[in-house]
């Protein structure tokens, strides 16, 4: 797939769309989740690990433990079974659980602000004694003095409000809105509209994580002073990243400078992303150079060309207009 001029131009209206029409992504000026909490990036503390995690820091790899210090654009992403624990700023507890993406303030388009968290997918259970909030590929949710669980696999959510208010902005360019309180069951299924219920089904119960039934319990002033550094498990193929790179343009084009070094030192992964430049036509210089080289070449020949032509044609008119000027009556 080669990023012709309507595509790049399809790609800026895009983004111009999404950020236009997404309440979550608003410019700084306006009232948002990111705006409305405030946020300290080298706070943030790893409190539990149970299981298998995995932290994924620029272009490496690491394996995930406790009291490490989490950094901006740092993706956690969980095992089956597994369960994480992070504290941020103020005293918000986030947990995180099995076969979740998770990405710690996302840097997003300049005049943008950040969101304190993307969930890709999965579980989440926040608990915050101030006003807290998120954004999901589905939903953006602000939370107020709120405990909440939240299940999403993409479009399909699942929002339980444990206690305190939180408000629920779908991000499909209806605007549209729910104010929920404690006890509240927001979802919406694969193919159906949004719904909001009174209270949450045993079906959504039953299959919360473990470690979400209890309260989350705080450990970040344990680690304070002893935070530890983690092990590096190599540096990331693209099959590690491949689901980020096939999200929203506003979240992924950001990620270009961070991780483009990778298609040139790893074959593999430039294979990898020029198979799936459908997904990300903005990786084409980096994962098909040759061919991203011959198509420049053949577009500015084709300009030259039509240039070409335009100034033959106004030397033609020019010629014509001058013969018949100068004829006899």
């Amino acid at each position: 797939m080669r990023l012709t001029r309507t595509t790049a131009r399809s790609l800026l209206l895009c983004v111009a769309g999404l950020l236009a029409s997404s309440p979550g992504w608003a410019q700084s000026g306006s009232p948002s989740v990111a705006t409305q909490i405030p946020w300290a990036q080298s706070s943030t503390i790893v409190g539990i690990v149970e299981g298998s995690a995995t932290l994924i820091r620029q272009t490496t790899r690491y394996a995930l433990a406790e009291s490490v210090a989490l950094n901006e654009q740092d993706i956690i992403e969980t095992a089956p079974g597994a369960f994480v624990q992070i504290e941020l700023p103020g005293g918000t507890l986030v947990g995180i659980g099995e076969s979740t993406r998770l990405m710690l303030r996302p840097r997003v388009g300049k005049g943008l602000a950040a969101p304190p968290l993307y969930l890709l997918q999965g579980w989440l259970k926040t608990s915050s004694s101030a006003a807290f909030g998120y954004v999901s590929p589905a939903f953006e949710i602000a939370t107020q003095a709120a405990s909440t669980v939240v299940y999403t696999s993409g479009a399909p959510y699942e929002v339980f409000v444990e206690s305190g208010t939180a408000r629920l902005a779908l991000r499909d360019g209806g605007q549209t809105a729910s104010q929920l309180a404690g006890g509240d069951f927001a979802q919406r299924r694969e193919g159906a509209s949004p719904t909001v219920a009174r209270r949450a089904p045993p079906e959504f119960l039953a299959k919360v994580p473990r470690q979400f039934r209890d309260r989350l319990p705080a450990r970040g002033e344990q680690f304070g002073k002893r935070q530890a550094a983690p092990k590096a498990l190599g540096e990331i193929a693209y099959s590690d990243v491949a689901a980020w790179l096939r999200t929203e343009p506003a979240l992924r084009l950001p990620l270009l400078p961070l991780w483009r070094a990778r298609a040139t030192a790893d074959p593999g992964f430039r294979a990898a992303a020029k198979a799936e430049l459908a997904r990300h036509p903005e990786w084409e210089p980096y994962a098909d150079p040759e061919g991203y080289a011959r198509r420049m070449a053949e577009e500015a020949e084709r300009r030259r060309a039509r240039e070409a032509a335009r100034q033959a044609a106004r030397q033609a008119a020019r010629a014509a207009a001058e013969g018949g000027g100068s004829g006899k009556p």
